[in-house]
């Protein structure tokens, strides 16, 4: 038994290290032409007048290619394990950007947003591009697991209990069956057709979930949706501030309006 378990933890270390050689020529081929994507369409915002029609769309592509080279950049620091940077950061913030930028996506067309922000929140510490980067993927998860319609929604409170900020992503989508759901954070695990995912999203959010000092887990069941809870630490200087607040709020549209 011992010595079985030992082999699957040389193997799991071998595909470890193959993703991180294989992280490094995906960035190697990918960082270049990202580049200059993000210089031309730079350019062009240059050239084009504040109230031109096309410049909106032009400022999402350069946001987009940014945030692929980030995602890139991301499935390097999984395989190298590194430290994310510190900082004080505000997680209602990074979700109503997340969802700026993906409000457009062909998948969101017919997915209700709803979000429900706590506006007394504490802030977390932590690197904002790699929280951004899981809150991407999770939604994306979300959004794919509903097929085109249903209802996302995005929450965040204070746990009192526990002194750490909350926050959940639900889905009405299509849920995880009960012998994948204890799987789902390992690397090169889906559940996705092959062409639709390299098994690689949520191990690389539990990651950087877990060197931000936090957890996230899930609970689901077939054909009832998904919920993943993030669970991040408060920055040091708003423990003092804080007061173990648990504030209420209003339900807010992704454009941060009360409904």
């Amino acid at each position: 038994m011992e010595s079985s378990k030992r082999q699957q933890a040389l193997l799991a270390a071998e595909r470890l290290k193959a993703t991180g050689r294989l992280a490094s020529e995906i960035a190697h081929e990918l960082n270049t032409p990202l580049g200059g994507i993000l210089m031309y369409s730079h350019l062009l915002i240059e050239d084009l007048s504040e109230d031109d029609p096309r410049r909106e769309n032009i400022v999402k592509i350069n946001k987009l290619a940014h945030r692929c080279k980030i995602i890139v950049q991301g499935l390097l620091d999984f395989a190298h394990q590194e430290i994310p940077q510190s900082g004080p950061i505000q997680i209602n913030r990074i979700l109503r950007n997340v969802i700026g930028f993906l409000e457009d996506h062909v998948l969101l067309r017919n997915i209700s947003i709803e979000t429900h922000l706590d506006p007394a929140l504490p802030r977390v510490a932590g690197d904002e591009n790699k929280l951004e980067q899981v809150f991407i993927n999770l939604i994306i998860n979300a959004v794919q697991s509903m097929n085109g319609t249903g209802t996302l929604r995005l929450c965040t409170e204070f746990a009192v209990d526990t002194s750490r900020v909350r926050i959940e992503c639900s889905d009405t989508g299509c849920g995880i069956d009960d012998e994948n759901l204890g799987r789902i954070f390992e690397p090169f695990f889906t559940t996705k057709e092959k062409e639709k995912g390299t098994g690689l999203g949520l191990s690389i959010c539990h990651g950087i979930v877990e060197r931000h000092g936090g957890t996230i887990a899930v609970e689901s069941s077939k054909g009832h949706g998904s919920t993943f809870t993030v669970f991040l630490p408060m920055a040091e200087k708003d423990i003092s501030d804080c007061g173990f607040r648990n504030a209420e709020c209003g339900f807010e549209t992704p454009n941060g309006k009360s409904k």
